[in-house]
């Protein structure tokens, strides 16, 4: 499997794992739907990203899909106040159970993104390789904190 084939089918697992959620919006309120809405938001700029990658062109776009996640990022924490995993939501009980990682996990992320960000977009492999990075740092908070899809 070439890198591009394997960049591709790593970020379409991510996008695969959130745009479902879209179906569950409409049902959800407050909190929980800010915080499906920017999960939503994210994963649109996640593909939109992976589409220019694996088109190889127009690659300085990617900064305005990385600048609308890094606006996102920093609210992590207030989309999970205590007690906001009722249905419709997918955040396990966990998340306040272990909230020093969890939160130590939005950080990550936040960093990631920032690099994507900030990043010289005139070099694929660099700006592939970040990209790996922020698809890592959303996985590593979804295989702890987020319910399995039935």
């Amino acid at each position: 499997m070439t890198r591009a084939a394997s960049f591709t089918a790593s970020v379409a697992v991510i996008i695969l794992a959130l745009m479902p959620a879209g179906l569950a919006h409409e049902h959800a309120t407050g909190v929980v739907k800010e915080r499906m809405d920017g999960m939503a938001a994210m994963a649109k700029s996640m593909k939109s990203i992976a589409q220019r990658i694996k088109a190889g062109r127009n690659l300085g776009a990617i900064r305005t899909d990385a600048e609308a996640m890094q606006s996102l990022t920093p609210k992590f924490a207030e989309w999970f106040p205590r007690g906001s995993n009722q249905h419709p939501s997918e955040a396990r009980p966990e998340i306040w159970q272990n909230w020093s990682d969890f939160e130590s996990k939005g950080h990550a992320l936040e960093l990631e993104v920032t690099k994507l960000a900030t990043i010289d977009t005139g070099n694929p492999a660099a700006v592939t390789a970040q990209v790996r990075s922020v698809n890592q740092a959303c996985g590593a908070c979804h295989e702890l904190y987020r319910q399995k899809k039935r």
